[in-house]
């Protein structure tokens, strides 16, 4: 299946941090999105976090909730290509390791191809960050990706809403993140209501 240039593609990275929960709501997202055509990339140590943190078997069905699922050993992707008309990347979570390489101009693999490709390009990058705390060091290169054009995102759900359920705090996140790549038909993230006080 070669993608239509005629849908919006997005690419969806995913590192080794915690908080694989944030990709498979992102996947999932976007797969109800007319229009759409979702890639992804991970890094194998995100293999190594869904043996911590999923179930049997709910790695690899998240991975194939995208139309298109990418080694990150192939450099020859389409996504890393600058002619490719991606509309944005997500990186979900996304590792310091990942944000320091991406600011230092590596891109030894397919994720940080694609995320040089992106700033290059001047599309949208946004890094859902999902480590903490940073040093000084850390700040000064994720300044540098800001200037780059990358929005920094930290994964920090809002309470605000009264969320239910994991579910409930993680999508509204999720949603802001995306909204970041201005997508035609994306639901917009649920937002705080200033007559309604937090109580």
């Amino acid at each position: 299946m070669q993608p239509k240039r005629s849908d919006h593609q997005v690419l969806v990275g995913i590192c080794g941090a915690s908080g694989l929960i944030y990709a498979r709501h992102m996947l999932a997202c976007l797969s109800a999105v007319p229009g759409v055509q979702t890639h992804v990339v991970a890094s194998s140590a995100a293999a190594e976090v869904a043996a911590t943190e999923c179930a049997p078997g709910e790695y690899e069905a998240m991975l194939s909730m995208a139309h298109f699922h990418h080694g990150n050993d192939q450099l020859g992707a389409c996504v890393a290509s600058g002619s490719f008309p991606l509309a944005g990347m997500v990186i979900a979570p996304c590792s310091l390791h990942t944000a320091m390489a991406l600011a230092a101009g590596l891109a030894d693999d397919l994720l940080l191809r694609a995320g040089q490709v992106c700033l290059k390009e001047r599309r949208p990058l946004v890094l859902l960050l999902r480590e903490t705390p940073l040093a000084s060091h850390h700040l000064r290169h994720l300044a540098t990706l800001a200037e780059a054009g990358a929005t920094i995102m930290p994964a920090a759900p809002g309470f605000y809403l009264k969320p239910g359920s994991i579910d409930e705090l993680i999508e509204p996140l999720v949603l802001r993140a995306l909204s970041f790549l201005r997508l035609p038909g994306l639901p917009a993230a649920t937002a705080w209501d200033p007559q309604s006080p937090i109580q």
